[in-house]
């Protein structure tokens, strides 16, 4: 059941569903968003973006202060920190929709469900399909979002927060994709033929430096269980080096074939 105007207040005030909202944005079933003061801009490298590669996504983004104003030109698309703050009880789940103004002028978001227990700042994706340049301002209003009531005897395994790793719990501010979280569970090969299956993806409590928790598929005399900066685990390397036995590009790469055993004398 989608949540009326007046529920919606009620919730603000007692659980904080939003916060840093304007009370004048509320309608009878939704209530609207808007920009903050920040965008990402989406940099074109030049050259194909390997989506299995956590450097690859983290180099991809450009952060711009827009508190003057930023002209978003035809066929481009940002990344819009919202100006909103949700926090979803475990019997509610939300949506982002688009604003009628914005689509009659070819200015396009994308469809964003929000699952019961996410809490954050979310960052949804804006994309002039029009043939104008566009000027955008902070506070403007860019979609609205709706309440919806979940059924009843959800389990608490299922809620955002309590999946192994929550991928945009607790975003604040400008965050670009995580789709290298899709690693998790997955083998990879180092270039001098061991491999590894990664267990996680988590934050350095001091440095907020993403790093990578992997196990060996193989008997290590020090440790089966490691942890590498993300940024060094993903690192390009050298194909020529001698030790690179793989041939590959990258320090650790996914793989989906395990047949070759690259310790064994007849590959090196």
């Amino acid at each position: 059941m989608i949540l009326n105007g007046n529920d919606i207040k009620k919730l603000i005030d007692e659980v904080k569903i939003l916060e840093n909202y304007d009370i004048k944005n509320i309608n009878s079933s939704s209530c609207d968003v808007s920009i903050s003061d920040t965008i990402l801009t989406l940099k074109s490298s030049g050259d194909i973006v390997d989506l299995s590669n956590f450097n690859d996504v983290e180099d991809m983004y450009m952060q711009i202060d827009i508190s003057n104003g930023y002209i978003l030109k035809s066929n481009d698309c940002v990344l819009v920190s919202l100006k909103e703050h949700i926090n979803l009880p475990n019997n509610l789940c939300a949506n982002i929709r688009p604003r009628t103004s914005f689509s009659r002028l070819g200015l396009v978001i994308n469809f964003q469900h929000i699952n019961a227990g996410y809490k954050g700042i979310l960052n949804i994706l804006l994309h002039n399909s029009s043939p104008n340049d566009y000027k955008i301002y902070p506070n403007m209003r860019i979609g609205q979002i709706v309440f919806d009531t979940l059924s009843s005897g959800i389990t608490d395994n299922l809620l955002y927060f309590n999946e192994k790793s929550p991928t945009y719990y607790d975003e604040k501010g400008n965050l670009g994709s995580k789709i290298y979280t899709d690693f998790i569970g997955k083998v990879f090969r180092h270039y001098k033929g061991n491999y590894y299956f990664v267990e996680d993806i988590s934050v350095h409590s001091e440095t907020k430096e993403y790093m990578v928790v992997y196990k060996t598929l193989y008997d290590h005399k020090d440790s089966n269980l490691w942890v590498r900066p993300a940024k060094m685990f993903f690192e390009k390397i050298n194909k020529t080096r001698t030790d690179n036995i793989t041939g590959q590009s990258h320090r650790f790469e996914l793989v989906s074939d395990l047949s070759k055993d690259f310790n064994d004398k007849k590959w090196r």
